[in-house]
């Protein structure tokens, strides 16, 4: 069986501004790089901006984060310029709804999803991990939407003790299916700092796909190196109007 699951590290948390970098690896390859902007919008939403980026760094997919609902389930939108790859969940007159578009060419298939005390949304997960930090001793359960698939999935998660990475402290959890035939599917590793609970490092299937439409294992990497400044207004204005490239050189 092949899980479909987006990529959840993408944020470190907290309404505080934040820019940073990471970087993804197949191997020892680099395939894309992530670029990061964290900020409230003008109307004082929690907002993520995420340019991913060639390894030549043209920009060629952007997704939008807003948390309107709560941090753990936000809105998001992906889009994807090399193939018109679409994907999200947004809100609609009280209701929450998937959608996803495999190409342009595609008609956008849609869903309401039904609501769920424990539905956990792309890089809500991270505030999941946050709000629950000195519970995560002990093995948790969600429901993870997944709009590829539109609806959820039961999720298991268990975290480690504290490990090493880099000389940091960071904490080691993992996330996998919830059911009898969860060895048979990937695995979601991540590693949070101790110090602020930013993550740094994702390992398994991205929300960026390949060339032949296949969600790509990867492994990404947030140092402390690539992160920079709090973001102004004209950084992130700029980031959020940069054409999109309709390919990648080779």
């Amino acid at each position: 069986m092949r899980l479909l699951l987006l990529c959840v590290s993408v944020a470190c948390l907290g309404a505080q501004s934040r820019h940073f970098e990471g970087t993804a690896y197949a191997g020892a390859k680099v395939v894309f790089k992530e670029e990061h902007f964290r900020f409230a919008d003008r109307r004082g939403v929690t907002t993520q901006l995420v340019l991913y980026r060639c390894p030549s760094d043209e920009p060629f997919a952007r997704k939008w984060v807003r948390d309107v609902a709560n941090d753990e389930a936000p809105d998001f939108e992906l889009v994807d310029a090399r193939t018109g790859y679409r994907e999200g969940v947004r809100s609609l007159d009280g209701r929450r709804e998937a959608f996803v578009q495999t190409d342009l060419k595609s008609a956008l298939r849609t869903v309401v999803l039904p609501p769920r005390a424990d539905s956990v949304i792309d890089a809500g997960f991270d505030a999941f991990v946050s709000n629950r930090w000195d519970e995560l001793d002990h093995t948790g359960h969600m429901s993870f939407v997944v709009p590829s698939r539109l609806g959820y999935l039961d999720m298991r998660i268990k975290s480690t003790d504290f490990e090493t990475l880099d000389g940091e402290p960071v904490r080691h959890v993992r996330l996998g299916l919830d059911t009898w035939y969860s060895f048979v599917a990937p695995t979601i590793d991540l590693h949070y700092a101790g110090s602020d609970h930013s993550v740094r490092r994702f390992e398994g299937p991205s929300d960026i796909l390949d060339s032949w439409g296949r969600r790509q294992v990867v492994r990404v990497e947030f140092p402390m190196s690539a992160v920079f400044p709090t973001p102004t207004q004209q950084e992130i204005d700029h980031a959020a109007a940069l054409p999109l490239s309709d390919r990648c050189p080779p």
